[in-house]
């Protein structure tokens, strides 16, 4: 049982959901945050699984937010071991008709919220000499797909924010990572796929075989393999791997 407290942001479903439990499983403390009050049941049910949790409903994309889930973390168990920005959005449009305003809630959510997250937490975890931060990204942070103009800019942002980070706080013990998965199946997913088959002649099995072929392993990937690669790189084995984008997409991206 590891018990370090760690804070996992968009936990209510999805991914986020699973990584809290896998967590909670492996006996980490966590600080569990959400914009819903869904939140609070999967609080319930990682207790269940033997965690020790605080929940709490935030939006972080308020200015706040990083002072806030920082003292819930020192309120609650102490200064946070690891902080996994999971929260984030994607919507599709063709380029011209990407507006500005879509193009800053991508900025808002997915850049400008887990960098706010890790200015508040770094120097907690710098004055301890330890800690772990994973930045949630993506395949579109490593490279362009079309129709998702502003979520592959926010996610390569991101992925910018990672590294200069790791360089940043190396020497501080504190390592800076991103997991760049592929297509995932989860409710955003499932979403894509009804999309898609609306707008095209396929049908949502069609769809979704297209998508599963962008990975030579023709597949779509489960959330328990983002789950793994979270609690891998919180783990002290994974203390030499900083600065880092980890792909879970079956070698879609080579790099």
């Amino acid at each position: 049982m590891d018990g370090r407290p760690v804070i996992v942001t968009g936990a209510s479903r999805g991914i986020g959901r699973v990584i809290a439990m896998e967590l909670a499983r492996a006996g980490y403390r966590l600080i569990l945050c959400a914009r819903g009050k869904e939140i609070f049941s999967v609080g319930d049910e990682c207790i269940k699984l033997g965690g020790k949790v605080e929940t709490m409903q935030l939006d972080i994309t308020v200015k706040d937010a990083g002072a806030k889930l920082r003292d819930k973390a020192l309120s609650g168990f102490g200064p946070p071991w690891g902080l996994v920005n999971n929260a984030g959005m994607a919507e599709s449009a063709p380029l011209p008709k990407t507006d500005d305003e879509m193009f800053q809630r991508h900025m808002d959510l997915n850049v400008l919220a887990p960098f706010r997250l890790m200015r508040a937490i770094i120097p907690r975890m710098a004055e301890r000499g330890s800690g772990r931060i994973i930045n949630m990204c993506s395949t579109a942070a490593l490279a362009g797909y079309p129709y998702v103009s502003a979520y592959a800019a926010s996610k390569h942002a991101l992925l910018g924010i990672t590294r200069s980070a790791a360089r940043e706080f190396a020497q501080k013990g504190i390592t800076v990572n991103a997991i760049c998965p592929g297509y995932v199946r989860t409710e955003q997913f499932n979403a894509v796929i009804q999309n898609i088959a609306q707008k095209t002649q396929l049908s949502p099995a069609e769809a979704e075989l297209k998508l599963s072929q962008l990975s030579p392993q023709n597949r779509i990937f489960d959330q328990i393999e983002i789950a793994h690669a979270v609690k891998y790189l919180l783990s002290e084995e994974a203390r030499g791997v900083n600065g880092q984008a980890l792909t879970i997409d079956g070698g879609e991206i080579e790099h």
